[in-house]
Formats: structure tokens, sequence, C-alpha cells
């Protein structure tokens, strides 16, 4: 059998072969590493000890900016943190990006070794050069609430806000608006991304502002809203949030919850959601807490999936309303509660399609996700919904409507006809509709099958 040459760091040799723990505590590695750094690293209580009394630097740094501290925060280590701080490390111990300890540890739940840093004078509000974050803010968006309330007992500043990039361009050369993080986060909207509703409720309580925004105007109840953590959207709503507070798009949190209710379904089942509120829960929600049921996009809102969503949907774009999308994707139990709360069947977006021409895939295209897998028997009792909601059969979209080219100025039966869903058609002509003036043809894509 072959033995493998195993070759230990330099300094790790030293404490291995060397009987004089005060001449081996001296030694480095080539990048700066110590005997205490690997001490610390393999979770050696013990040999920690021993080299401390040796003499050891407890602030050794080596070329990477790691201290014996920043490697016992990875470890998690609390008597090893103890130690070393006792010793004199700087309960900071910064790398060059200005990540300290604290923040480190701020990413778990481990309450004791924090303390530790925290009784030793750490700094709660300290910054990290890269993002602008702080520890308050990496215990949020890891879904640490036990963290975040001791963060917060500690004078942490709960509306403090990540770096705001500010982005010159948009627009290069290719010729595409670019989708580019504006950064700006608070720990609340840390919180409600990524649905830590214990955290948002220890943030609320700390004095967070409930409806600051991100640079693009999304408060931690849109934002909530469109991760689809609908429990932490419902606490949202009972601490006061703005329920018509609309983003740089126009998108309130009535137009998302609209949305997300009927997104479309990927190629894998679906994972379930832990939440004990749904999509439709929080609709029902935001109508009762009056809520706006016509407030209207400003304009054509970004997609979640880059790929099929790019440069698609020429319908819910300015103007669009949330029974407009609600229409178009044919979700009756919405389309049921927007009506009886005042919703306007007939508000039409900016090229004049009404709900019920959405519905009826007026100025549809093959790009479209919303609707996609909407057949012709859940849209004929989406339409009899929007009639008996007085909905207008014969509204006529403005001409040139559609980026299939389609001919100018439709109506919801002839928009019908034109897609190929002839039982739609048929059914809207029985419903009153003018019977449609143009032919019925084959539709886009799969649309025709359904």
């Amino acid at each position: 059998m072959r033995r493998r040459l195993v070759i230990l760091p330099l300094a790790l040799a030293a404490i291995s072969l060397s009987a004089d723990l005060h001449a081996a505590a001296a030694v480095t590695d080539a990048d700066g590493t110590t005997p205490l750094h690997w001490a610390v690293y393999n979770d050696d209580a013990g040999q920690v000890r021993q080299l401390i009394k040796a003499g050891a630097d407890v602030n050794a740094r080596n070329d990477y900016g790691a201290t014996p501290l920043t490697e016992a925060a990875e470890t998690g280590n609390a008597d090893i943190i103890g130690q070393l701080l006792k010793a004199g490390a700087d309960p900071e111990s910064s790398n060059e990006d200005g990540q300290t300890a604290l923040m480190i540890l701020a990413r778990t739940s481990n309450i004791a070794a924090a303390e530790l840093l925290l009784k030793h004078r750490a700094r709660v509000n300290a910054v990290e050069k890269w993002r602008g974050q702080t520890a308050l803010m990496w215990s949020a968006a890891e879904r640490q609430p036990e963290m975040v309330k001791l963060l917060i007992r500690h004078g942490a500043n709960v509306d403090a806000r990540s770096t705001v990039n500010d982005w010159k361009r948009y627009v290069t050369a290719e010729g595409r608006k670019q989708d580019r993080n504006p950064g700006g986060l608070t720990p609340l909207l840390y919180a409600a991304r990524q649905g830590c509703t214990e955290c948002v409720r220890a943030l609320v309580k700390g004095g967070a502002k409930v409806n600051l925004p991100d640079p693009d105007g999304i408060t931690p109840l849109l934002m909530a809203v469109m991760s689809m953590h609908f429990d932490t959207a419902r606490l949202l709503i009972e601490s006061g949030a703005n329920v018509d507070k609309w983003d740089w798009w126009g998108r309130s949190p009535l137009y998302a919850a609209v949305d997300v209710n009927t997104l479309p379904t990927g190629g894998r089942p679906d994972r379930l959601s832990t939440d004990d509120t749904s999509s439709l829960d929080i609709i029902g929600l935001l109508l009762e807490r009056g809520a706006n049921p016509d407030a209207r996009l400003r304009k054509f809102p970004p997609y979640r999936a880059l790929g099929p969503d790019r440069g698609g949907d020429g319908v819910l774009t300015t103007d669009a309303t949330p029974l407009l999308r609600a229409a178009k994707g044919a979700d009756l139990a919405a389309i049921r509660l927007l009506l009886a709360h005042g919703a306007n069947p007939n508000q039409s977006q900016v090229d004049g399609v009404t709900p019920l021409m959405a519905l009826a895939r007026v100025g549809a295209g093959k790009a479209d996700t919303r609707g996609e897998y909407v057949t012709q028997e859940e849209a004929i009792e989406a339409a009899r919904l929007l009639v008996a909601g007085g909905a207008d059969l014969n509204a006529r979209s403005r001409p040139g409507v559609g980026l299939q080219g389609q001919v100018p100025g439709r109506s919801a039966a002839e928009g019908a006809a034109a897609w190929g869903w002839s039982k739609v058609a048929a059914a809207l002509v029985d419903l009153g509709a003018e019977a449609p003036r143009t032919a019925v043809r084959g539709g886009s894509g799969a649309a025709a099958a359904r």
C-alpha cells in the first residue's frame, strides 16, 4: 500500500513538534497564519489556552485578514471566544472589508457567543464596507429572530440602511434595461424578503418604521407579498403597514397579492408553503383594510422570470388594475373578492383593454406567462362573473393593441375568436356580446388548443 505524504502547515507542525510552546507560538506560515489561528480553527480549547499562556498574539492577522477571534466566531466556540477576549483580543477584529466577529456570529443562533462580544463592547452598529450591512441586517437576512432580539436590546439601529447602489447606467449597447440591485435595504426589508415572521415581530416591537421602503419604493409589506411570505405579510398588515403604498412601477400590495395568486408553475412539483396564510387570505385582508381595488400600475413592471417574461405581456402594463390581472389569470376567487369590494369591471389599461378583454386574450402574445394555463372552461366561468359584475361586453380596445400585430380595436369576443377560443367567443355572444367581426382562426402556440 502506498502511503500518502501529508504536509502540515509550518505553524501547525510547530505545535506538534516543539516542546517549547513559547517558541512555537511565534512561528507563522507564509501567509501569516499562526499556531493560535490553527488551534482555534481546530476547535481545540485546551491548546488555545496553552498558546495564550505561552504569549501567543491574540490579535495576529494573517494575509487574508483573519484573526483568532474571527476564526472563533466561525467555529462558534464560546469558551474559546471568552479566552481570547480575556487575553485582550479586539472584540471587533474586522477584516479588510470591515466585517466584524459580531457580524459573523449574527448569522447564527449562537446567542452565548454574541453576548460575550457585546459584553466586551463590540460595536453593535458597525458597518462593513462592501454592502454597508450591519450585524442586525445579517441576523434578519439569515432568519435568526433570537439574535435579532439580542442585538436590538444592545442598541442596534432598527432602521439602518445598506449601501444604495447609484447605478449610472441601466441600459447598455445591448439595448435592454438591466435589472440592477438598488441596495438600500433595512433590517425589516431583509426579514420580509426572507419571510422571518418572528424577526419582523421583534423589529416592529423594537421601533422599526414599518413603511420604510427601499430606493425603488418597495416597502416591507410589498416585499413580503412579492416574495410569497404570507404569514409575514399578515403580521405587517396587522402592525399598521400602509396597504396602498406602491412602488416605482405602481405595484401596490393588492396588485402583488393578486399577481402571485396565479403565478405560472414550473415543470417540477411546487414546494408546498409552510405558511398558515394564503395569498388569497392576503387579498381579502388588504381589501378589508381599505386597499384601493382600482389602484393602477404606473408603468410596465419588472417580472420574476427573466427568460419567459422578457419583453412580454403588453396587457399588464401602465394602468393595469388588480382586477385586470385577476381576469387575465381567470382567478375566480380573486375576481369575486375584488368585485365584492367595488372594483371597476370596466377600468381599462393604457391600450383600452378591460378585464373582460384581458380574459379573452385581447392583446395577448406568445411571450405572456400570466394566464398561460387558463382553459376555455375557466375563462367562460370568469367571464360570467365579470359580466354579472357589470362588465361591458362590447367595449373595444384602442387600435394597434398586441404583440402579434392584431387588427385595430377588438372586443372581448373578437379577441377570443382570434386566439382560437371558439367556445369562449360563443359564450360571450350568448351573454349578449355582438358577434365577432373577424373570423375565428388559429391562436398563438398552444393557446389555440385550449
